[in-house]
C-alpha cells in the first residue's frame, strides 16, 4: 500500500445519510481502514439532528464483521457543519447530497451520491501527490455525470428499522464502494478487511 505518502495539502472527506448512526459512521470507519498511511481525513454527519446518539446496534454488528469498530461512535448533525473546503462530499439518497450542498455549503461539484461516483472513477492516478491527483479525479468525475438525470438506483437504502440481515447487506455494499472509492482517488487496491465474528 502507499504507506507514509504525504500530500501537500490532505484529502478530505466526509460522508453524510440521516442520522449518522449506520451508513456514513460505517463508511468513514471503512475508509479510514482502507486508507491508512495515506494524508487523508474522513469526518461523517447526519442530515438529522440527533447529536450524541450511539450507531445503530445492528451497524456497530455488521460493522465489527467488516472490520470497523462503531462502538464509540456517537452521531453528528450538518446543522453546523460547514463542509465548503472539503475536497469530497459522499451521500447515500439524492436528499443528503441536497441537504450537504444547501444548508452545509459543500461545493456541489464535490458532492456526490457514493454509488453515483463510483461508476466515474476511471481516471488514471500518475502524480507524485496522490491527494492533488485525487481531486483531479473528482473534477473529471464532476464533469461526466448526467445532474439532468439523476438515477434513482444510485440510492442505498435507509437501514433503520430493518432486520440484521438488511443491515448486514448494506453494510457490505457500502464496503464494496468505499473499496472502489479508495481505488478509483489513491490506486489503492483494497482487501474486505473481514473479521471473524
Amino acid at each position: 500500500m502507499n504507506a507514509g505518502r504525504r500530500c501537500e495539502d490532505p484529502f478530505r472527506i466526509v460522508f453524510v445519510c440521516t442520522g449518522n448512526r449506520a451508513r456514513s459512521p460505517l463508511a468513514q470507519a471503512l475508509f479510514e481502514t482502507y486508507t491508512t498511511g495515506l494524508d487523508v481525513s474522513a469526518r461523517s454527519f447526519g442530515t438529522l439532528d440527533v447529536p450524541g446518539a450511539p450507531a445503530l446496534p445492528e451497524a456497530v454488528t455488521a460493522g465489527r464483521r467488516l472490520g470497523a469498530d462503531l462502538a464509540a461512535h456517537v452521531s453528528r448533525s450538518l446543522r453546523d457543519a460547514d463542509l465548503s473546503q472539503d475536497d469530497l462530499v459522499l451521500g447515500f439518497e439524492p436528499q443528503h447530497v441536497r441537504t450537504a450542498v444547501v444548508d452545509a455549503r459543500a461545493n456541489i461539484a464535490r458532492t456526490f451520491l457514493l454509488a453515483e461516483l463510483v461508476p466515474l472513477l476511471d481516471v488514471p492516478v500518475t502524480s507524485d501527490d496522490l491527494c492533488a491527483s485525487a481531486r483531479f479525479v473528482v473534477s473529471v468525475a464532476d464533469s461526466r455525470r448526467d445532474r439532468m438525470r439523476p438515477d434513482p438506483s444510485r440510492t442505498i437504502s435507509d437501514p433503520y428499522g430493518r432486520p440484521e440481515k438488511e443491515m448486514q447487506r448494506i453494510a457490505e455494499e457500502v464496503d464494496r464502494l468505499v473499496r472502489e472509492v479508495v481505488r478509483g482517488l489513491f490506486g489503492v487496491v483494497a482487501s474486505p478487511a473481514r473479521s471473524a465474528v
